[in-house]
């Protein structure tokens, strides 16, 4: 397979990753643009729940708000839920006895009260026949009327409650609400037509003006996030068009004294539903808000408000003693404002970040945030910071992962990750300022995950395909290049010297005939000798290609460039010698004990065209040159000559004073016009230093010389001799006995050179 091939196969898997991941970058900024306000929770939210956590608000020494909750022990004394607001009445009547600064009831009251002489009485009228009885019972005083007489003697507000319609802090619908129909707050513009966007409220029944006549309406619903957690309640709604305080803002408000609440808009942005709210102001501290007109809770380290069982509060125990209970609850209520609701085991539990508590507890708490002005803030602009951060540290980790390895870039964008959080961490430290370090750590993890790893993911599909294609035909270090640096450049065709091993295994004519009725044996032992063979090349750094029926070629010097090539086939060669000595061995031992394999090496070196050739699970990495054809000849002449590897003259050249090498002949192939040298590579290093084989080759180098002159009888002499050294008898010698003795019978021509015709 070509190089432009290559890369045109495997050049996606690197721009594909590339262009995902900046789409998915571009779409991770827009939501945390577009979401940088949004009440979803979640692990933004989970986030800065352990910031506050770690770093908690200042609730200060004393708090001035106090809880009166209708707990399980109060409806057993007073009795069951529902009271009738005339006994609410009483509870702010006590509170105002003893002495509290205010009173501020959160239960709803924009309902009917189902135990009012009215209520009692239309149900009479309605189905009863004891119509002046009824009559009479309409006729009783008010308990909406007693709870506003009762809101005459101390400052306080009541609440309605929208329920279900607000239970989400992100599906709070907006409304116009003037300022300047609420006395209670103070605009920093003109408020003359001043139209402020608020959620809206609206009560479920209507709210009796008796009920209204000495105190301030607010809302006590608290909005959660989709989490089901408590964390940025509104602080004003819009109740048919009038701003309308949050109960616990009515709380804060009563705490410090303030007449006026100060108000601050975007009156920039106004749209349908009138300006966004942008900071309310109590005692002159400025509590910023979201565009809902929701404030983000800052939980103090203690999220419990003192608190009095109402049981407790109307109770007409009165001693002297000090520390009576009626002493004792004077001194926890006189100059506090309260906050009259249900307990928690009446009224249920709101879920916050810190436990479950009361609405009661919740409200007080959201009171004491108020009053103390603790805050924490996330303006508007850290929307914009975090998207603009997705992209320049998302940017920045596909830029560093071009060139990294994916642990190494994986690392780095870890490392990364720590210093935003750090960074985020700190801002919230110094000035109580939320940055949500999500997202710009999502944008590095996935930068470097999807770049290094998508470059990783291609590199492995890559070296699948490699390996797939060239299984057991490539050494090891081959690979692992092209692991590291990918196939284009390695697998390239290329035109350089190569030394060429050509083996082939055979077996006899008399054994193929033998075990013809065998074919499957036959085959299955040629294909695992083979196996080993190739196995035993590519150990060695042989690029193995498998020819037909049990030949093999290998190449050294390719595809990776290496010294010594020569060198290396040879002892590659010995090698196979060796091995094919221990297959024989094992064979001795199967089904075919009485058959031999044979093997036949030719080593040429010469400059050929290498590269990959084919396609897909096809490919073969193979050469193209007269070096493959001269290596294919001698591997043929194995057979005649009797030794098994058979090496040209430029191996001999280049190897015979590490080998163990003997000439043979001086061959002219057909259609060749000039003979060239063959010779035998028979021993290793360890056998070309041994002073037998020195003899020999000497002896033998001098043989051949005679033989070329024509001095026959001096050549069969010098063979005698040869024939007597250890391991020397060899077909190479009958060969040549038999050619002398032709010789001096014949009497050569005078042209003869001892130069040999070779036809095959």
């Amino acid at each position: 397979m070509s190089k432009v091939r290559l890369k045109k196969r495997f050049q996606w898997l690197s721009a594909l990753p590339l262009f995902v991941i900046t789409l998915i970058l571009a779409g991770l900024s827009i939501s945390t643009l577009s979401n940088s306000t949004s009440r979803h929770g979640g692990l933004r939210e989970s986030v800065f729940d352990v910031y506050q956590r770690l770093i908690p608000a200042e609730a200060g020494k004393e708090t001035p708000f106090h809880t009166i909750e209708i707990d399980q022990e109060s409806l057993k004394k007073i009795g069951p839920w529902p009271w009738p607001r005339s006994i609410i009445a009483q509870l702010v009547e006590a509170a105002a006895d003893k002495g509290a600064k205010g009173a501020v009831y959160v239960e709803a009251i924009d309902v009917p009260d189902p135990l009012s002489p009215e209520t009692i009485g239309t149900f009479w009228l309605s189905g009863t026949r004891d119509a002046a009885l009824a009559k009479q019972l309409s006729l009783l005083p008010e308990t909406d009327e007693a709870l506003g007489n009762a809101f005459a003697l101390i400052k306080g507000g009541v609440a309605i409650d929208p329920g279900r319609t607000v239970r989400f802090a992100d599906k709070l619908s907006l409304k116009r609400a003037d300022t300047a129909l609420a006395p209670f707050l103070k605009p920093a513009s003109d408020p003359t037509g001043n139209f402020i966007s608020l959620p809206s409220a609206e009560p479920r029944y209507e709210v009796k003006a008796s009920a209204l006549s000495s105190t301030q309406l607010t809302v006590s619903s608290l909005p959660v996030d989709n989490d089901g957690q408590l964390r940025a309640p509104p602080l004003l709604w819009s109740v048919d068009g009038f701003p309308t305080p949050l109960a616990a803002l009515e709380a804060a408000r009563i705490a410090s004294n303030s007449a006026l609440i100060g108000l601050s808009s975007d009156t920039r942005n106004v749209t349908s539903q009138g300006s966004p709210l942008t900071s309310l102001t109590v005692q002159n501290t400025a509590i910023p808000l979201d565009r809902e007109a929701r404030f983000r809770l800052y939980w103090p380290q203690k999220t419990r408000i003192p608190t009095t069982p109402a049981w407790r509060l109307l109770s007409t125990t009165d001693s002297l003693r000090t520390g009576s209970p009626k002493r004792v609850v004077d001194q926890q209520i006189m100059g506090k404002t309260l906050l009259i609701g249900l307990g928690k085991s009446v009224g249920g539990a709101i879920v916050t970040p810190r436990g479950d508590i009361s609405r009661t507890q919740a409200h007080a708490l959201i009171a004491q945030q108020l009053y103390t002005g603790a805050a924490v803030k996330r303006p508007i602009w850290t929307g914009y910071l975090e998207a603009l951060a997705v992209m320049l540290f998302g940017a920045a980790a596909i830029i560093w992962s071009q060139k990294l390895s994916f642990w190494r870039a994986f690392s780095i964008a870890a490392a990364f990750v720590g210093v935003v959080f750090a960074i985020s961490a700190g801002a919230f430290y110094a000035g109580r300022l939320l940055i949500d370090p999500l997202p710009a750590s999502i944008a590095l993890m996935l930068g470097a995950f999807s770049v290094a790893g998508g470059r990783s993911i291609g590199a492995a599909l890559a070296d699948d395909k490699v390996r797939g294609a060239y299984k057991d035909a490539l050494p090891e270090t081959t690979m692992q290049k092209l692991r590291d640096d990918g196939p284009a450049q390695i697998l390239d065709g290329a035109r350089r010297d190569i030394t060429i091993l050509a083996c082939e295994l055979s077996l006899l004519d008399d054994d193929l005939s033998a075990f013809a009725d065998r074919p499957g044996e036959i085959t299955t032992m040629i294909a695992a000798a083979c196996a080993s063979l190739r196995k035993s090349l590519v150990e060695m750094g042989g690029a193995v290609d498998q020819a037909d029926g049990g030949k093999i070629y290998a190449y050294f010097n390719a595809p990776l460039e290496t010294a010594d090539h020569g060198r290396a086939a040879c002892s590659a060669a010995l090698r196979l010698v060796e091995s094919m000595d221990q297959i024989n061995s094992e064979l001795s031992s199967g089904p075919l004990r009485d058959v031999q394999l044979h093997l036949a090496i030719g080593i040429a070196e010469g400059k050929c065209v290498i590269g990959p050739m084919g396609h897909g699970k096809t490919n073969r990495y193979s050469a193209i040159g007269p070096a493959l054809d001269r290596a294919a000849f001698l591997r043929r002449q194995a057979a005649y000559y009797g030794p098994a590897i058979i090496c040209d003259e430029t191996i001999y050249r280049k190897t015979h004073h590490h080998f163990a090498l003997l000439e043979l002949d001086r061959v002219m192939p057909r259609h060749k016009e000039k003979p060239f040298t063959v010779y035998a590579l028979v021993g290793n290093p360890f056998l070309k230093s041994s002073k037998n084989f020195r003899a020999l080759d000497e002896n033998h180098r001098q043989m051949l010389i005679a033989y070329r002159q024509g001095d026959f009888y001096k050549a069969r002499s010098l063979l005698q001799r040869s024939r007597q050294f250890p391991g020397a008898n060899i077909a190479l010698f009958d060969i040549y006995q038999s050619r002398i003795d032709n010789a001096i019978e014949t009497n050569p021509p005078k042209d003869w050179n001892g130069d040999t015709q070779v036809t095959i």
